[in-house]
């Protein structure tokens, strides 16, 4: 039998989708700690940078949030897509062995 053109690593993307994850839940497990840092950052300028800083770091902070579920969800949405196909030539080649 020929080697496959296409070869599937469930446990790699299974492995992806849980660092994915994870890293999505550290992210959103971070407390925005503006409130206890501002008393570091002095008065004027410095602290005004630093509140912008934090704000930034919020927005983007989401933003990368909504692409880790969204490339999460892709990954998840591989592998089942790849799974229904195995099952489904699976099925197939015990069809046509039957005969």
């Amino acid at each position: 039998m020929d080697d496959p053109d296409l070869t599937v690593d469930y446990a790699f993307l299974a492995d992806c989708e849980r660092k994915l994850g994870q890293l999505k839940k550290t992210f959103e497990d971070i407390e925005n700690r503006r409130d206890d840092m501002d008393r570091h950052w002095g008065s004027g300028a410095m602290a005004e940078v630093m509140v912008d800083f934090v704000d930034n770091w919020d927005d983007y902070r989401t933003r990368l949030i909504e692409s880790l579920t969204s490339v999460g969800e892709m990954v998840a949405g591989t592998k089942k897509a790849f799974q229904d196909l195995d099952t489904q030539l699976a099925k197939r080649g015990e069809k046509k062995q039957n005969k």
